[in-house]
């Protein structure tokens, strides 16, 4: 009876060791080693096996593109840019594979606008939920340029937020200079919200910002989709105090911020938040936060939420079919204002 009392104390002992190094020994690691969190919050060793970088359409695009290199603050930054579909479609009639230059050069020629795609944390630009998201948009006839921040994909270097923020950066300047005169939209998603609506109020307080931004799946700030994340519900015993002294506190001083409901104030192009009520890695209602941000401060902001029965959660937005409509008139409206500047 005993030793059988005793089996029973080792085994609760043993089975408590997981659940002490959960809500003790993970706490204190990322207090004392914020760096810690940081590689956890970009999850940028996250990556697909026997990934081809170099061949856009293995990777489920449907129009042709191409795969070339920016030189980036830490190397290389790997980029793909993706055809409208029109022109994809006459290259692929006429058993033609036009060239990289030709690719490129047909940014400026055709009168196409352009979307700059910023993603979220975890695995890399070839992930199958943002080649879909790139199909519906070359549908509409307009150019993609998609790209993995320093760490992710093919692309080098270790993510911080100002290096990837300035990744992105490095991105829109090669947009810029290559598109004339087309119309020019920064999309990100998820974590990519963060750093484009970061980009876009730089680009908004120098004279240079895009033509519009689309933010899917947002939040307003770091501190909350912290505490919202999925990852934080182990961490929920802890009073706001210490969560905060704990967890968000070292993450702002290892250099995440992430104050998108502040830096969405100064932004100055037409922005487009989308949102799926069923989101379960980032809630609804910080979206609505922080487009009510951007609308107490007079911005031209649009919110868009599908219902959760439609279950499009965190990432599968793209499979709305009202979306292509619901960016046609984005960019339509985006034109209008860009042509009575």
């Amino acid at each position: 009876m005993v030793l059988g009392l005793g089996l029973v104390q080792v085994s609760l002992c043993v089975a408590g060791v997981p659940l002490v190094l959960l809500l003790v020994v993970v706490p204190l690691l990322i207090y004392f080693f914020p760096h810690l969190m940081q590689h956890l919050f970009f999850l940028n060793f996250r990556r697909m096996p026997m990934t081809d970088y170099e061949n856009v359409t293995a990777n489920s695009v449907k129009s042709i593109g191409r795969s070339f290199y920016l030189d980036g603050e830490q190397g290389k930054i790997g980029t793909w840019h993706v055809l409208p579909a029109s022109i994809s479609n006459k290259f692929k009639e006429s058993g033609i594979q036009p060239s990289d230059q030709e690719i490129e050069d047909l940014i400026k020629k055709e009168r196409f606008p352009v979307f700059l795609y910023a993603h979220g944390n975890s695995f890399d630009r070839t992930i199958s939920h943002r080649c879909e998201l790139y199909n519906v948009l070359s549908d509409q006839d307009y150019h993609v340029i998609a790209f993995d921040y320093r760490g992710y994909g093919d692309s080098e270097g270790s993510p911080t937020e100002d290096g990837i923020v300035a990744d992105t950066r490095t991105v829109y300047e090669y947009a810029l200079k290559h598109i004339g005169s087309n119309t020019l939209i920064i999309w990100g998603h998820s974590m990519g919200t963060g750093v484009s609506t970061r980009l876009v109020q730089q680009l908004s307080n120098e004279g240079k910002a895009p033509d519009g931004l689309v933010l899917e799946a947002a939040f307003n700030n770091l501190h909350d989709v912290v505490v919202n994340h999925p990852f934080s519900i182990p961490l929920r015993w802890m009073s706001s105090k210490m969560f905060d002294s704990l967890i968000v506190n070292p993450l702002r001083s290892a250099g995440l911020i992430m104050e998108s409901d502040k830096r969405i104030t100064e932004i100055t192009c037409p922005i487009l938040i989308m949102h799926a009520d069923d989101d379960h890695v980032i809630p609804a209602r910080l979206g609505r936060l922080l487009a009510e941000s951007a609308e107490r401060a007079g911005r031209d902001v649009e919110y868009v939420e599908f219902d959760a029965k439609r279950e499009f959660k965190h990432k599968f937005i793209y499979l709305a079919p009202e979306l292509p409509q619901i960016v046609r008139d984005f960019v339509r409206k985006c034109e209008r204002v860009k042509h009575s500047m």
